[in-house]
């Protein structure tokens, strides 16, 4: 059955939306074929890409702007072949917009142009595509021949940027799994659990988590640190999804709603809970906080350390009304690896910081001696675990998240690599090792429970 151009529009626009690389066939004047691969972003009816300058493909397109495509994920059930003609933007320095077209929607381009910095920005207006979709049932891959209605109707069928999505990003909620954690062994360490209190601790902690996320954001985009070719923020800012003021508000709305939450709690249960609020507070608060934040003097490291581990213990006197190191101690394992999940980002960006006027502990050390410090922080978590398996404050089945050596072993070896993917994204890495070890942990707790 013939589809109406609208619906074949729509898949169109559906497939572009789903993927994130293209590959391009080029032929220069004198018929040399040369095909790449490369990230790409869409707006408005165009596909943006960034080729290195001295790539053969981008020679080729000097000499020929007429292009032939894929856009595919490696199987062949949905995919687009076309035609497509292009225009060169400029160098990817000078051109902030259609730059950012790219990067926000492909994060680990960024490591590799600040490697390769010799890149200019092209767009893709397609010319003629065919259409293969074959996920929902057998339907006859169609064509879309774009003249100037066709490309007009296009252009007006593309959705807009999604500012609830934004808003959302600023507060980089991917990385609160480190959060749910503490609260979750803080609690599990308890005889027994109150779930109405537990339910809250887990949200007033999550929110504080995210909009100190936001301050952050904020606060190094004002002090220079964040730019478009930076790592480790939501980069909601720096692509111009956001103004800094709604980051702001964002941060400071989420931040008051956990305050009320805590003093909720504190009715709850005790008014001594104030003073692990309070610690956990300035922690928290001041990290980021220009211009006497934890982070730009070279505290970030023990904050973050500290922070993580009074979450703990803060949910376990929730729970208890007692004040005990077990919880503390217990979440050593993983404040190491959240301070490893730091020290990554601010080992990579040491010369950002620098140039920013940060003082991290990093910096300090220098790269080598960083790569070292690194190495002990993921080893002396696994030891942490097993001395307080040995000393009997952790139960024997949490000795499962030893399963997750070999992923530690492996970010060890990449933070001596000079590799801009793996080097760079250490940081990303570290986290999705601190998630595991939790899981584990957590997992053990259960186990000891039920057992």
């Amino acid at each position: 059955m013939e589809l109406e151009l609208k619906e074949k529009l729509k898949r169109f626009i559906d497939i572009l939306r789903e993927n994130n690389t293209i590959t391009i066939s080029t032929v220069s004047k004198d018929g040399k074929l040369w095909s790449t691969k490369a990230y790409y972003g869409e707006e408005d009816g165009y596909i943006y890409v960034i080729l290195e300058n001295k790539g053969r493909a981008f020679n080729n397109i000097r000499e020929n702007p007429n292009i032939f495509f894929v856009i595919e994920k490696g199987e062949p059930i949905k995919f687009i072949q076309g035609e497509g003609e292009v225009e060169i933007i400029g160098h990817v320095d000078n051109f902030e917009n259609e730059r950012t077209i790219v990067v926000r929607k492909n994060f680990p381009i960024v490591p590799f142009l600040k490697m390769v910095r010799d890149c200019s920005v092209i767009r893709i207006k397609p010319k003629k595509v065919y259409v293969s979709d074959f996920s929902k049932g057998f339907i006859p891959r169609f064509e879309i021949e774009f003249d100037e209605k066709t490309f007009n109707l296009l252009k007006q069928m593309f959705p807009k940027p999604s500012k609830l999505k934004a808003y959302i990003q600023a507060t980089r909620p991917w990385v609160i799994g480190i959060t749910i954690s503490a609260v979750i062994i803080g609690t599990l360490l308890s005889p027994k659990i109150d779930i109405l209190k537990f339910i809250l601790t887990l949200i007033g902690a999550v929110l504080i988590h995210l909009g100190v996320n936001a301050w952050s954001d904020y606060f190094d985009y004002k002090k220079g640190a964040d730019r478009w070719d930076t790592l480790g923020s939501s980069r909601t800012i720096v692509d111009g999804l956001l103004k800094p003021k709604e980051v702001l508000m964002i941060g400071t709305i989420l931040i008051l709603i956990s305050a009320i939450i805590g003093i909720i709690l504190t009715i709850m249960t005790s008014f001594e809970l104030l003073k692990i609020l309070f610690i956990g507070a300035i922690l928290g608060l001041f990290y980021a906080f220009v211009p006497i934040g934890f982070k730009y003097i070279a505290l970030g490291d023990l904050a973050v350390f500290l922070a993580w581990s009074f979450i703990s213990l803060g949910s376990y006197y929730i729970q208890t009304l007692e004040l005990s190191p077990i919880p503390f101690l217990s979440f050593i394992p993983i404040s190491l690896l959240v301070v490893g999940i730091l020290h990554g980002n601010n080992m990579r960006d040491i010369t950002d910081d620098k140039k920013a006027g940060y003082r991290t502990f990093a910096s300090i050390l220098g790269i080598k001696a960083s790569q070292f410090y690194y190495a002990l922080l993921i080893i002396s978590s696994y030891v942490s675990l097993i001395l307080l398996v040995a000393f009997k404050i952790l139960p024997i089945w949490t000795l499962i998240a030893l399963l997750t050596i070999p992923s530690a072993l492996r970010n060890v070896e990449w933070a001596f690599k000079p590799n801009y993917l793996q080097f760079g994204m250490l940081d990303f890495y570290t986290a999705q090792l601190s998630n595991s070890l939790s899981i584990f942990i957590i997992v053990g707790l259960l186990m000891n429970r039920i057992l």
